[in-house]
């Protein structure tokens, strides 16, 4: 699966050149668009790059992160994950940066890094032993130090991939007598939040800080 999710944004990065940007300002995540109702962006903006060493970047990530979730959690609960984490960071944006448009899969990625960080402290084994910690820390650090990169994006993907990972591996690894299933429907019932509320944002133009 990781490498299909792959496979797509690669191809969507191909389209992005090929009709010299109309997918990319057909699929941007930029607020007033979201406000007149066009709620995909908040979806299709994750598989959208600006550039070569973006995509790479980020695609890099996936394919590092990806399977070792796959095949620990298996492709549901890794699904999960990386579309609660993608429309996670497209919904703190809508409500902290309402007005920058925003694009790439940084969130989602990030979000899979939130979610190993998960599973690794519940094992016992300390996040920055993990041989990508240092890649997270640069992505999290790049929007500070880098114009036109959101941080609210990268932030909100980490934290609602930690969230969900929360709830897909760290809460059923307690065995408090629920089933996977059930916490895989809580988890699609999240997503689902993220994204509403993500909307009702757009709609009212963010919180007034943004």
């Amino acid at each position: 699966m990781s490498l299909t999710l792959i496979g797509i944004t690669v191809a969507i990065y191909l389209a992005q050149i090929s009709t010299q940007g109309e997918v990319t300002t057909l699929g941007v995540l930029y607020g007033p668009a979201v406000q007149q109702g066009q709620w995909w962006r908040m979806i299709s903006a994750g598989f959208l790059h600006v550039g070569l060493l973006h995509i790479a970047f980020n695609m890099y990530l996936l394919f590092v992160l990806g399977p070792q979730l796959e095949r620990l959690f298996g492709s549901l609960r890794f699904l999960l994950i990386y579309a609660g984490a993608l429309v996670g960071g497209a919904m703190t944006v809508m409500l902290l940066d309402w007005s920058q448009a925003t694009l790439g899969a940084s969130g989602a990625v990030l979000g899979l890094a939130g979610a190993m960080g998960v599973a690794l402290y519940e094992r016992g084994v300390p996040p920055q032993k993990s041989p990508v910690f240092g890649l997270v820390v640069l992505n999290l650090a790049l929007p500070l130090l880098l114009p036109g990169i959101s941080f609210w994006g990268h932030f909100g993907g980490i934290a609602a991939g930690a969230f969900m990972g929360y709830l897909l591996i760290w809460l059923p690894a307690r065995k408090i007598g629920i089933s996977q299933l059930t916490w895989s429907s809580i988890a699609v019932g999240a997503t689902v939040a993220f994204t509403a509320v993500g909307f009702l944002a757009a709609r009212i133009g963010g919180l007034p800080l943004s």
